[in-house]
């Protein structure tokens, strides 16, 4: 059992895992200390020194494709997440490829931390206490600042609600991953 990854644990388990802050440091210590695993989809951080102090923002997915995704919201409920999957199914990605941050993940950090972590594609749903927000100009259309794509949507709830929305999203996600209409 102790060789096994999150995602392997992930399997069979059918409730979520939370690390305590005091056994963080411990989980850190061993996941550095095992080989590199295949799948990454464990929570990962990203960190910044400055002065000797550490800034870290901690995320769910692997990142490989350079997609950050943010959410209003504490935690996504089963409909939601379902929702948000079947998006990044049909714009090809998986949980591996994307890094998933709450609004209160995502408001503890500054821009620095998240120029650090480098994206390619940025997609807020709903709104956020961040100074992200301050590249938004207007929902469901695409910008373009310093090389980053970004993305702003309506909170998942009200695309879970609204057809309309649903097509909007849609429309923009294609023109984003350059996805040929069929």
């Amino acid at each position: 059992m102790e060789n096994h990854s999150i995602h392997d644990l992930a399997l069979f388990l059918d409730t979520d895992l939370y690390v305590l802050p005091e056994e963080r440091k411990q989980l850190i210590q061993n996941l550095e200390k095992q080989p590199a695993l295949s799948v990454k989809n464990t929570v990962q951080e990203v960190e910044i020194r400055e002065e000797e102090e550490s800034i870290s923002m901690e995320f769910e997915g692997g990142f490989e494709k350079g997609v950050l995704i943010a959410y209003e919201g504490q935690t996504l409920s089963p409909h939601l997440s379902e929702l948000l999957f079947k998006i990044l199914n049909a714009v090809g990605c998986s949980l591996k490829d994307i890094a998933l941050l709450s609004s209160p993940q995502i408001e503890g950090t500054n821009m620095e931390i998240i120029q650090a972590l480098g994206p390619e594609k940025v997609i807020v749903f709903g709104n956020l206490k961040h100074d992200l927000m301050a590249s938004k100009r207007k929902n469901y259309e695409i910008q373009i600042l310093e090389g980053v794509e970004y993305l702003f949507a309506d909170e998942l709830n009200a695309i879970h609600d609204d057809k309309n929305l649903k097509i909007s999203l849609w429309t923009q996600l294609q023109a984003l991953f350059n996805i040929s209409k069929k």
